[in-house]
């Protein structure tokens, strides 16, 4: 055991240290050297998962599959491979979502979908008052919004029925996850390239530590 969590922690060091060297690679648009890390960072996270579960959760692997690829299709910004990006995005939080409601003992619908509806408003509040867009980036900002707002309702709905570390990491991840969602709206549909030096940087540290506390809860979802 005392062999596994050494490398637990080495695994946790590589994780951040590879964040902020793409911090750099963002400020200093190092291209390359981002999407190399970009290809590392879920490759990481696989091994710290590895060193510590018991259980092997396969849709866990799967979302970090899925990570790796959206992480290097969103790299082709300006191309149809970014759209591409998009859709193994939905999959990836689709997934994150079956870990969750497998992981929720007890359901209440009527609680989750009250707790979702006011996410849902500002989502779609955001889309009405953005640029025009094409129908498909339309449709899906659309679906990515009911799926973020999915997970914000029932992240709350476990929370405050149940104040727990699994829950308090779930709603933790949760609020990274729709701070990372306003950054990529902003930066995508309504300012313009000057800001994307200070977007993406913060658009890193928010992913990083979203999906880092992710990983936390499914492991304390386990134990």
């Amino acid at each position: 055991m005392k062999y596994k969590i050494k490398w637990h922690y080495a695994f946790s060091i590589v994780y951040f240290l590879l964040a902020s060297i793409e911090i750099f690679a963002e400020l200093f648009s190092f291209s390359f050297l981002s999407l190399c890390i970009r290809i590392l960072q879920p490759l990481v996270l696989v091994l710290l998962y590895f060193s510590i579960t018991k259980k092997h959760n396969p849709l866990f692997y799967l979302m970090l599959l899925l990570l790796l690829f959206s992480n290097v299709l969103f790299f082709y910004r300006n191309s149809e491979l970014f759209f591409y990006g998009i859709l193994m995005f939905m999959l990836l939080r689709i997934v994150s979502l079956l870990i969750i409601f497998k992981a929720t003992k007890e359901k209440n619908y009527l609680h989750i979908t009250v707790a979702t509806f006011p996410f849902l408003v500002i989502f779609f509040y955001l889309i009405s008052a953005g640029i025009d867009i094409s129908e498909f980036e339309f449709n899906t900002l659309v679906l990515q919004s009911i799926l973020i707002a999915v997970l914000a309702g029932i992240s709350i709905t476990n929370y405050f029925k149940e104040d727990n570390r699994q829950h308090s990491w779930l709603l933790i991840s949760t609020l990274l996850f729709i701070g990372l969602r306003f950054i990529v709206f902003i930066e995508r549909f309504i300012v313009s390239d000057i800001s994307l030096s200070i977007n993406r940087p913060i658009g890193v540290i928010l992913a990083t530590f979203a999906f880092y506390t992710f990983y936390k809860y499914v492991i304390a979802a386990e134990q």
